[in-house]
């Protein structure tokens, strides 16, 4: 060590100015500085041959050292001794990581998740994004007869499992869909599949079965103007295709929607939604609505009546479309009483297609698919339902005052349908079939007026009968209700200005007196 350091010094000494060697003459502190930077220097003696090859370098270090080493000169000018200094050693214990691996083991960690169905998903493929590792549940989903609803996966349905720590599944649940129904205002109701371990506990037999979802039924207010086409407006304020439609049928008789509209007309709409765990259903039924047409104001409500049900499941519920002073908005009648194909045979004389001789003909015939819903065009009472001659499966309904209708050649009736029982227009009586004097499936249809067969695509319809009096003060109830729900929607608006998806609004159904 010492050789090294004799050499260093050599090298340093040989490498200084005749400058430098005065200044340290003059300055006896440099002396110091260049004694520290020799000491530097011995114990690090791998720089000397950089500092050696890069001059300007050593130049600039050497000055560096030189201002550092006279504060390092005051310093030891201080005679005050230092402290004494001392190590200081203590054991610390590692982590007991055994003890925290079996208490996470002793956690039961449970996981919820959720997705929705994509197209071209599988059972294992859907388990797989749910993070489920469970072959056995997976055998039990792909195999069971009562977990057969997930054999056709529908996109856009969600299904949720609950799993362990380790994948396995503790239980599945999938919706499978509201049911349909021809009554906008009829709850829907849905079914889920429940795939759970018995028991409830891990390890446990999968067993399956089917749940009934409850319904919430909500009350949505939506205003939107006419820029291009109705169905433009109405998409523009996400109001369901169904409740545009159901406007478009309420003031069919007042405004003809594919002429008569006006850039700047204008709707306000209360209507029913139906919503299961959360998720929207469908749109139901329109309860009050507002339509202004080129200036003028058109507006209707549902009422069912005084004292009846207001249970919104309660398809009996005769209720019709008024406006708000009490007249009725629709038809005593209905033209057609089904979805037909075509007319195949009209009303007058014909030659029988059994018979085949010419006989009068006394209604319509509508050629339909065989099993097609047959409802009635009216209120009134059954008169009849049986089997009668050339008829086959008939049903008579008498209605108001000297008016009747005939429904023949029906497969089969409506459940539980019979003599002296109230009927709404619109109501299911029977199917479309072929029974007695019937060459293929279709309706005979009949209207009458004292008996005497009419043509029903020609006669005068009469008007629906209005409020009656004793009820007038229960509407007006409801219809105060409704008023106040259209006029929200119009302060809403702000005047004349409308923003460009128009408003919605949501509130609950025990908010709307009558509803």
């Amino acid at each position: 060590m010492a050789d090294a350091q004799q050499i260093h010094a050599a090298h340093d000494s040989s490498r200084t100015s005749p400058f430098e060697r005065a200044d340290a003459d003059a300055h006896p502190g440099n002396q110091v500085s260049s004694a520290l930077t020799s000491s530097t220097f011995a114990v690090e003696p791998a720089v000397a041959p950089f500092l050696h090859r890069h001059r300007k370098a050593s130049l600039v270090a050497a000055s560096l050292f030189s201002v550092f080493g006279a504060v390092a000169a005051f310093a030891v000018a201080d005679d005050t001794p230092l402290p004494a200094s001392r190590n200081l050693a203590e054991e610390l214990a590692a982590p007991d990581t055994r003890a925290q691996l079996e208490a996470l083991a002793e956690r039961d960690d449970v996981f919820v998740t959720e997705e929705r169905i994509r197209r071209g998903d599988t059972v294992g493929t859907l388990l797989t994004r749910l993070g489920v590792s469970d072959p056995e549940a997976e055998r039990f989903l792909r195999t069971a007869s009562t977990a057969r609803a997930l054999h056709q996966l529908r996109p856009g349905r969600l299904l949720q499992v609950k799993t362990d720590a380790e994948g396995e599944l503790l239980w599945l649940r999938y919706v499978q869909g509201a049911s349909d129904s021809k009554d906008a205002g009829a709850l829907p109701v849905a079914r889920s599949l429940v795939v759970e371990r018995s028991g409830g506990n891990a390890g446990n037999a999968l067993v399956a079965h089917d749940e009934v979802l409850a319904s919430e039924r909500h009350i949505e207010l939506r205003t939107g103007e006419i820029r291009s086409s109705l169905f433009a407006a109405t998409d523009a304020v996400d109001l369901p295709d169904s409740v545009a439609t159901q406007i478009t049928e309420i003031f069919s008789g007042d405004i003809d929607f594919y002429r008569d509209l006006r850039r700047g007309d204008r709707f306000r709409v209360v209507y029913e939604s139906f919503y299961q765990g959360g998720e929207f259903v469908r749109a139901g039924r329109i309860l009050a609505v507002e339509f202004v047409n080129a200036g003028k104001p058109h507006a209707a409500m549902w009422y069912g009546g005084a004292g009846r049900s207001v249970d919104p499941g309660d398809t009996t519920i005769a209720g019709h479309y008024y406006g708000f002073d009490g007249h009725s908005l629709r038809r005593a009648f209905l033209r057609t009483p089904l979805e037909f194909t075509r007319i195949s045979s009209g009303f007058g004389g014909r030659m029988h297609p059994i018979m085949n001789t010419w006989r009068q003909h006394t209604g319509i015939d509508y050629a339909a698919p065989m099993g097609t819903s047959i409802r009635t065009t009216g209120d009134g009472v059954v008169d009849f339902v049986g089997v009668k001659n050339g008829y086959g499966n008939v049903v008579v309904i008498r209605h108001q005052g000297v008016y009747s209708t005939l429904y023949g050649h029906m497969s089969h009736f409506a459940g539980g349908l019979k003599r002296g029982q109230r009927i709404a227009q619109g109501q299911l009586i029977g199917y479309v079939g072929m029974t007695g004097w019937a060459t293929g499936p279709h309706l005979h249809y009949e209207f009458r007026i004292g008996d005497r067969a009419t043509n029903p695509l020609t006669a005068a319809m009469p008007e629906a009968p209005p409020i009656a009096r004793n009820e007038l003060s229960a509407f007006h109830k409801v219809a105060s209700g409704y008023d106040q729900q259209i006029e929200l929607l119009r302060a809403a608006e702000g005047g004349d200005e409308v923003a460009p998806r128009g408003t919605a609004l949501r509130t609950v159904a025990a908010s709307i007196p009558g509803v």
